[in-house]
């Protein structure tokens, strides 16, 4: 079957108490989704060479759990645009997730029309870095 590689590719880490709703909701958003239930199951997904416009990413994450995953996506040639999700969001929580690299927090409630417009809004940035880094790798050619 024949991919469609005009559609978001959206990395999602998933915690099984949001789980089911937000897999409901990225799949009726016409994107591609690949859903990982544990953060241990991430190597096999970015060391196949494949690009991801955006990872979706829990808050609620263990520490160990976070440092492999950004460990995994740090690996990639590309890095997707982080989106963290979250019950809820503090300064904390926010100017970590920028710090690190990340794009934006995406706070419950968790609705189709607000989940589509972040991950739009990363594969944007996303689309954005690539070129910027394209264009100052064929500088550096020149």
């Amino acid at each position: 079957m024949a991919e469609n590689h005009d559609k978001v590719r959206i990395l999602a880490v998933l915690t099984s108490d949001i789980e089911g709703k937000i897999r409901r909701q990225l799949n009726s958003l016409d994107m591609s989704p690949v859903f990982i239930d544990r953060a241990n199951d991430l190597g096999r997904f970015v060391r196949n060479g494949e690009i991801y416009q955006v990872a979706l990413l829990p808050a609620s994450l263990p520490d160990l759990d976070w440092w492999t995953i950004w460990g995994e996506l740090a690996l990639l040639d590309q890095r997707p645009a982080i989106l963290v999700y979250s019950h809820n969001a503090s300064f904390q929580l926010w100017s970590g997730v920028l710090e690190a690299g990340g794009y934006d927090v995406v706070v419950s409630p968790f609705t189709c029309e607000k989940l589509k417009d972040a991950v739009k809004r990363a594969a944007r940035s996303f689309a954005q870095q690539c070129n910027l880094e394209g264009a100052g790798n064929n500088a550096e050619e020149e």
